[in-house]
């Protein structure tokens, strides 16, 4: 499996039931939420709150799991909305993802859970209300009655050998523009084209670097990482990370609106569309670009691109553009100036990235981070429970103290000193053993003393270096 989907945002609305007593259609399905969050005025003369909301609607629930994995559900009694990464709820990682079949599937799953029914793809109807967009475009005038389809994130693994090889790639991607769409780079190891707002955003980062970036750790510690066979099996191959986020206004346009319409063979050529007229720019017989083999028309052009000038203001309109059509054709986008934080070298070996295929042991290995994780949540569980259960019994205790006992005599005497003093007082020496040999009669200070040389085997009183055991 090469492409996989990282992120789905879908809904589909379902009708009501009209109540003839009311008039009003009402809903029919759970309602699913995390509360309300509404507006409410205040009357200017008292200060107090007025009772009716301006407006009210209701929050989303997070669905948690794993690994900081989470999923939103919302229903409102007619619309049903999921969105997030399904496919890595109780997963460590998302190096591979389910594709849209399974995505779907794992949606269905989590609405059966609060008696939702799940997405469907209903039925073609005829759109009576294009709008001048569609009517000019050709496109929505076919509907479907069932899910609609938001955001979708579609993603590739590509290897290119080595952890250098994926520094080199990016840095090289990084030099490369997309027509009407604006590049930026905020990290040595990613670079971006669009925007959040916009029709579509591509981004593409070394997978390896990403799993250790703050916020992406997904509640596991560095060395625990770093020693996954995941993480290790993503650098050593050098894994660049190619992502499309394709919006609700580009999936229209495609013919991907709607689940009816939509297909994992048809979400990939809608991604090759994208990426690839930017990963196969370079000539197939270049392996190697050096200034000196440049036509000496762009090696100053190029020169001083790689240097990390901007060569627009440096020559004409006319001469920049041609410049730019040129040296398109060896790997070089003069459209935009490079980041500030790096520059190319001369010399830029061209790199070869390859789809990777997901790996047998993947899958088996997901299953196992999650039992060990579950074993460990509820041992940590367990803990807790312990923990609270010691703090509640302190706590009782500490406002009814428990009574403390001395040879069978409750001590009344919350105080620990004089509770002590008391125990000492009423302590009575345990008879001997027949067997044991007898002493000779001696006086002591105190029966305790006399007990105390007895059991240590010491000398016999007045033989003796300890003055208070002395003979008197």
């Amino acid at each position: 499996m090469r492409y996989f989907i990282d992120y789905i945002n879908i809904s589909q609305r379902h009708p009501g039931r009209l109540n003839p007593e009311t008039g009003e259609v009402e809903p029919v399905l759970p309602i699913v939420d995390s509360g309300v969050v509404g507006k409410w005025g205040r009357d200017m003369e008292t200060g107090e709150l007025v009772e009716d909301a301006e407006w009210g609607n209701t929050s989303k629930l997070a669905i948690r799991g794993s690994f900081d994995s989470l999923v939103m559900v919302k229903s409102d009694g007619f619309t049903v909305r999921i969105e997030g990464n399904v496919g890595r709820m109780d997963r460590a990682d998302n190096l591979y993802n389910l594709d849209l079949d399974a995505t779907i599937a794992k949606c269905n799953e989590i609405l059966g859970r609060y008696r939702l029914p799940p997405f469907s793809k209903g039925e073609r109807v005829i759109n009576s209300h294009p709008s001048t967009y569609d009517l000019e475009h050709g496109v929505n005038l076919i509907q479907w009655t069932g899910a609609t389809i938001s955001e979708l994130h579609v993603t590739q693994n590509l290897a290119t050998g080595s952890e250098d090889n994926a520094t080199a790639f990016v840095r090289w991607l990084s030099t490369q523009s997309m027509s009407n769409i604006k590049r930026s780079r905020h990290s040595p190891e990613a670079c971006t084209w669009g925007s959040e707002g916009g029709r579509y955003k591509l981004t593409a980062y070394i997978k390896h670097i990403e799993m250790l970036a703050p916020g992406h750790m997904h509640g596991r510690s560095k060395t625990e990482i770093k020693t996954d066979p995941v993480f290790q099996f993503a650098r050593e191959n050098g894994v660049v990370r190619v992502e499309l986020k394709a919006k609700r206004l580009l999936l229209r346009d495609a013919g991907l609106r709607y689940l009816g319409d939509i297909t994992m063979e048809k979400v990939v050529q809608l991604y090759a569309s994208k990426v690839d007229p930017l990963l196969n720019r370079v000539r197939e017989d270049i392996t190697r670009l050096d200034i000196e083999g440049l036509p000496s028309k762009i090696r100053m052009t190029a020169a001083c691109y790689l240097r990390g000038e901007d060569v627009r203001p440096l020559m004409s309109k006319s001469a920049f553009y041609r410049h730019a059509k040129q040296l398109r054709e060896y790997g070089i986008d003069i459209s935009e100036p490079l980041a500030k934080f790096e520059k190319v070298n001369h010399v830029i070996k061209v790199i070869e990235a390859k789809p990777l295929e997901c790996p047998e042991w993947y899958w088996a290995h997901q299953q196992r981070l999650y039992v060990d994780r579950v074993r460990k949540e509820t041992a940590e569980s367990l803990r807790k429970v312990e923990q609270q259960e010691r703090m509640a019994a302190v706590a009782a205790n500490e406002q009814a103290p428990v009574l403390m006992v001395s040879n069978g005599n409750v001590i009344d005497d919350p105080d620990r000193l004089a509770a002590f003093a008391q125990a000492l007082g009423d302590y009575k020496v345990p008879a001997r053993d027949a067997s044991a040999p007898a002493l000779e009669s001696a006086q002591f200070s105190s029966p305790s003393q006399g007990y105390y040389q007895a059991s240590r085997g010491g000398r016999q009183p007045g033989e003796g270096s300890h003055g208070h055991l002395r003979q008197r």
